[in-house]
């Protein structure tokens, strides 16, 4: 049976202005440039598992809504595009969300604002959770990515693991929400993947006894405590990211966490969205049955390749392009 993998989130139509140098309170500055692109965690993970498989080989579904707007229009065109399936892309009276994203030119990082727009309205009740994840359709092994740009995370968290407990729940806490940060909903979780910060914070909430330092030992050493606080029925696995440095991750069956380093790069153009190339990498090839080694050598090139590109979701690289740069590094 062919893995199906359902990405439930935020689908953004991106408003990016490139600067040497973000404005001071009160200052007026010359940009450089402006440009429009798509995006959205929720639409880049679809992306970026769609284009990152192999052809016919993992079903995309993408679970959102968008506005009546042209940008709601562009969204779902995109997702059309790559082949992802829009079944339960819903369209609302209203605007589509949108990100307005400052990029420094000479790191390539970011700073964004968004604006929930049609995402807001993305709750869902148990019937419309039934017609989505029909028992005849999802199979064992099937993963279902979440993250936290829309209001019903936890909902659908806990109405996936009463209901359809053989799907693996791959989840990114971003942005960053502290009321979602509790013991029994992490529980439920079986793919937990934070960056560095997203993990002091996690810390901080569910193990404030534990002293981490702010390196690599200390970041194995708190991926090693946050396994433990997942559900470990599924896969079980955590994965640390740690930017320009690489990711730790852990599935608690091995003797301890595996650091991997990121793979250098001639210039960063674009950081955004390479958070979610890299999640969509790993969760493909997961859904595609290979291990979490593979699956994180895979995404370590797939997010090298989107940082040298312009814009979140125009930077994902497709399947390909990661299987021969992978050849060519080893």
């Amino acid at each position: 049976m062919t893995p199906i993998v359902t990405v439930i989130g935020s689908l953004n139509y991106d408003l990016v202005t490139f600067t040497t140098r973000v404005p001071r309170a009160g200052e007026t500055y010359q940009a450089s440039s402006f440009e429009t692109h798509i995006g959205g965690k929720g639409l880049n993970e679809a992306l970026a598992v769609a284009r990152l498989s192999p052809k016919n080989k993992v079903i995309t579904r993408m679970v959102g809504k968008i506005g009546t707007d042209d940008f709601g229009r562009n969204l779902k065109q995109c997702l059309l595009e790559a082949k992802v399936d829009v079944e339960f892309l819903e369209t609302i009276e209203g605007p589509s969300g949108v990100a307005v994203i400052m990029v420094e030119e000479d790191s390539g990082e970011n700073r964004i604002l968004i604006t929930a727009g049609a995402n807001g309205h993305l709750t869902m009740s148990d019937e419309e959770y039934e017609k989505i994840f029909d028992k005849s359709v999802d199979g064992k092994g099937g993963f279902v990515v979440l993250q936290n740009e829309y209001p019903d995370t936890c909902k659908s968290i806990s109405w996936l693991k009463e209901n359809r407990p053989q799907i693996n729940i791959a989840y990114n806490p971003s942005p960053f929400k502290p009321e979602l940060v509790t013991r029994k909903l992490w529980r439920m979780i079986d793919f937990l993947i934070v960056n560095e910060g997203e993990a002091q914070d996690v810390a901080k909430l569910l193990l404030p006894d534990v002293i981490f330092e702010a390196s690599i030992e200390g970041f194995k050493k708190m991926a090693i405590e946050i396994q433990k606080l997942l559900n470990q029925e599924n896969i079980q696995t955590v994965v640390i990211t740690m930017g320009s440095k690489g990711c730790i991750y852990y599935t608690g069956k091995e003797e301890k966490p595996s650091f991997v380093k990121a793979q250098k790069v001639d210039k960063v153009v674009d950081t955004t969205g390479a958070g979610d190339t890299f999640f969509g990498g790993v969760v493909s090839n997961l859904a595609l049955g290979y291990d979490i080694s593979k699956a994180i050598s895979f995404a370590t090139i797939a997010s090298s390749l989107a940082i040298q590109k312009k814009g979140a979701a125009e930077g994902i690289p497709i399947y390909s392009e990661v299987i021969e740069k992978l050849h060519g590094v080893k």
